[in-house]
């Protein structure tokens, strides 16, 4: 589905199973992609890896154009973003093939010319398949790309790269409420990218001691008020997920409990179990009781702030839905 709003074109996904499969199979292709260029790192040395760089790139964007000149423009987009994937392996195994591909296991940390050259390949490949393709989640591909290269750009790692972080993080929200002018579908991902920065780079610096934690806490306040007027709910989701590391630091300290994450074949289970240790023996402490305690005090908190929000968008739109 497309969606025209003041000439910005953008593919619409709307949820449902067919969308979803799509999208699944089309990450599992994604992963597929880098687990299949790993082997062939590893079997046929610099200039083999090339070739199946290079060979994996055409089939991927034959693949995407496919389907887009199909007009499956949700599988062409899934499509393309292996196809950029493969684009940027590609070039790094050029450039490693050259011995010009400075170490990787070090983000940040100087200035490394090609190194700076693929990073800013990855943003001009994102910003080619997002003109091309018209694929949201590019919108999300491209601000995280941009970020990478500012940062290693700017800065050398620590506090430093946690400031320009936020910076850029700054930089997105504007952004963001720009393109939401003209097509709200691309400024979500612009909103999840700040929302993102900016958060991450907060708890860089509090993350540690009661203090740091309160602060939090009152960033997660201001990113609900944010999400709210902006009409964003990715800022309300990432508040919720920062006060339940707010409250799940407070619930260890009040506690003196560790706290534990019930698995199940499925996954793990969000609720964390008290009074256990790791290997589910019970223990025996004077304050269990509080950790359990805080999160549903968390828990009706969510929900207060929910109904507020709800009570604030019927009064400027009666016929909005009851919670």
């Amino acid at each position: 589905m497309r969606v025209t709003v003041c000439g910005v074109t953008a593919v619409r996904v709307p949820w449902s199973s067919a969308s979803f499969l799509v999208y699944v199979g089309g990450l599992t292709i994604l992963a597929a992609t880098f687990s299949l260029l790993e082997i062939a790192a590893n079997d046929h040395g610099a200039g083999g890896f090339v070739s199946w760089a290079l060979l994996v790139f055409v089939v991927l964007s034959g693949l995407a154009l496919g389907a887009r000149l199909t007009n499956h423009s949700v599988t062409a987009g899934v499509l393309a973003l292996s196809s950029v994937a493969s684009f940027v392996i590609f070039l790094g195994a050029v450039l490693d093939w050259f011995g010009w591909l400075p170490d990787l296991d070090h983000p940040f940390k100087g200035f490394r010319f090609w190194l700076l050259v693929l990073e800013l390949a990855v943003v001009v490949a994102a910003a080619v398949a997002l003109n091309r393709f018209r694929f949201p989640l590019f919108v999300f591909v491209l601000a995280a790309a941009s970020w990478f290269f500012v940062v290693d750009l700017i800065s050398g790692g620590g506090d430093w790269s946690a400031i320009v972080t936020i910076g850029v993080g700054l930089a997105l929200l504007v952004a963001a409420v720009s393109v939401d002018r003209s097509s709200r579908t691309y400024g979500f991902w612009l909103h999840v990218a700040s929302g993102l920065a900016i958060g991450g780079g907060l708890l860089w610096f509090f993350h540690d001691g009661d203090l740091d934690w309160i602060a939090v806490a009152i960033a997660a306040v201001l990113y609900v008020a944010l999400g709210d007027a902006l009409g964003r709910s990715s800022w309300v989701v990432f508040a919720a997920w920062g006060l339940l590391q707010v409250t799940t630091h407070f619930a260890e300290k009040w506690s003196d409990v560790g706290l534990m994450f019930a698995y199940f074949p499925l996954g793990f289970v969000l609720f964390p179990f008290f009074g256990y240790d790791e290997f589910g023996a019970e223990q025996h402490k004077t304050h269990a009781w509080a950790g359990p305690v805080s999160y549903a005090v968390l828990g009706l908190v969510l929900i207060g702030i929910g109904l507020l929000i709800a009570r604030r968008r019927r009064a400027l739109m009666p016929a909005a839905e009851l919670l």
